[in-house]
């Protein structure tokens, strides 16, 4: 028997103290293709399986047009349209409302240029892909059932140009399908670390940190992961929806995602035993140590990540690993880099690659300033030490993701009363520098409080509807 393994070199924590998830079904059963890249005529798959000893089936039929099978940058989107419906507080309906900036910055995507394209397409291919599940969907009353769905069961949005295409401004109406709703309102959920997710580097390695996540997990008890997971090789492409069936061929798909999640202390080791088609894979996991969990809630260092958007979990783990001074320098480094003018993508993913490297890949800039524990605290904390008339924060967020931040609000305090169309417009016009979306938040917060809302809406109607040099004045 062969026996092959790849081992880590620095401890990763998971932590029951995640507070984001994911749905356990859609992440167990890896409905999206890990792959990339693949033909469009890979428009379906159909795989058998056994569930508690029974026979199970699933299957996926997609259009060649909207480039065959989801795969890739889908599990991003999926991934994102699952978090926003959750925050937005599931509605029974399975309806959220946001908009395409939204989406591809909660997915971790750059939210300009090509990936405008790419979220439609993708949002094509999950409304028109049709899954099936034949008793490998877990009802937490009912056990298991067979359903049959389309991810999106509705698409709704407006778009920028006479060729429909999605931008900046694009609002969109989606609907989840309603097994997903289901589950979700039933609280059928799992930990997810949304942070660590869109750190990672590629589509592939998130897919499979998704996928892999979920399948740590008991069917029955989702929220207690277990130290290792075991496979047969050719099972696990199938579950992984990998085309090329040959060993070889999975070995090679999957090592530059199994090298990313060791690097990055979510995996201690990977072992392959066995030859040909009846080759395993065993995957074991980074667990907890007892320095990581031993972390004081108040510590400066800790505060300072999280209040930079890093999860708590990693935090932890990167406190006991480098220790609070390295932290607290590297944060600085960190702030100072950015205000320097240094672009990044994802602000917790990029703080925790500062911190963790050794390689000394980060320019240094002139002048880093020193780090103030009030400076780590948030609003909440710091605002115990200071005069509430002092407490002025400000507002980092540019003028695009204030527009989406309001919508959203607006969009809950209104819902149908306008439609797809309307909302696009108010967003559009919110992008505009004199434009003030937050006073329009407040007029509707103050009009549903007070019951004169429809006269609100008249107003803002009114708003929409008038020429742009007069909202402008």
């Amino acid at each position: 028997m062969s026996r092959t393994s790849i081992r880590a070199a620095k401890p990763f924590q998971t932590s029951s103290e995640v507070k984001r998830f994911d749905e356990a079904n859609v992440g167990r059963l890896g409905l999206i293709s890990i792959q990339e890249r693949i033909s469009n005529e890979y428009a379906s798959w159909d795989i058998e399986f056994e569930v508690d000893g029974r026979p199970a089936k699933l299957s996926c039929d997609a259009l060649p047009k909207y480039g065959g099978v989801p795969h890739g940058l889908d599990n991003d989107i999926s991934a994102a349209l699952i978090d926003l419906y959750i925050e937005s507080g599931s509605p029974a309906d399975g309806t959220l409302r946001t908009t395409a900036h939204k989406i591809l910055r909660r997915a971790g995507l750059d939210a300009s240029g090509r990936y405008y394209q790419a979220l439609q397409q993708s949002l094509y291919r999950l409304r028109t892909a049709t899954y099936s599940a034949s008793e490998a969907w877990y009802e937490v009353k009912r056990r298991w059932t067979t359903v049959t769905f389309n991810y999106l069961a509705e698409l709704e949005y407006s778009s920028e140009d006479d060729e429909l295409l999605f931008g900046g401004t694009s609002v969109l109406k989606v609907r989840l399908a309603e097994p997903i709703v289901r589950s979700i309102r039933a609280r059928y959920l799992k930990p997810l670390d949304f942070e660590f997710l869109t750190s990672l580097d590629r589509p592939l390695t998130r897919a499979l940190y998704r996928l892999l996540d979920a399948r740590r997990y008991p069917v029955d008890e989702p929220t207690l992961p277990l130290p290792s997971y075991t496979v047969n090789l050719v099972e696990w492409a199938e579950g992984c929806k990998i085309f090329d069936k040959r060993t070889n061929k999975i070995r090679g798909t999957l090592e530059g995602a199994h090298v990313e999640l060791i690097e990055r202390g979510y995996l201690r080791e990977v072992i392959y035993e066995g030859r040909g088609q009846k080759q395993s894979i065993t995957y074991h996991f980074v667990v907890a140590t007892a320095a990581q969990t031993e972390v004081d809630a108040d510590s400066p260092a800790l505060q300072a990540l999280v209040g930079r958007r890093v999860s708590t979990s990693v935090a932890r783990q990167l406190i006991s690993t480098f220790g609070e001074a390295h932290v607290l320098a590297r944060v600085a480094k960190f702030d100072a880099l950015r205000a320097s003018g240094y672009q990044v993508r994802n602000v917790a993913g990029a703080l925790v690659d500062v911190v963790r490297d050794q390689a000394e890949k980060y320019p240094a800039p002139t002048e880093v300033p020193a780090v103030s524990v009030s400076s780590k605290l948030p609003a909440h904390q710091t605002a115990k030490r200071a005069p509430v008339e002092s407490i002025e924060p400000e507002d980092t967020r540019t003028r695009e993701e204030r527009a989406d931040d309001a919508l959203r609000t607006l969009q809950f305090l209104l819902r149908d009363r306008l439609t797809t169309t309307e909302y696009a417009v108010l967003r559009a016009r919110w992008s505009e520098p004199a434009a003030d979306a937050a006073a329009s938040v407040m007029l509707i917060t103050r009009a549903k409080r007070e019951d004169t809302l429809e006269e609100a809406v008249r107003d803002l109607r009114a708003f929409i509807a008038s020429p742009t040099d007069e909202s402008a004045r």
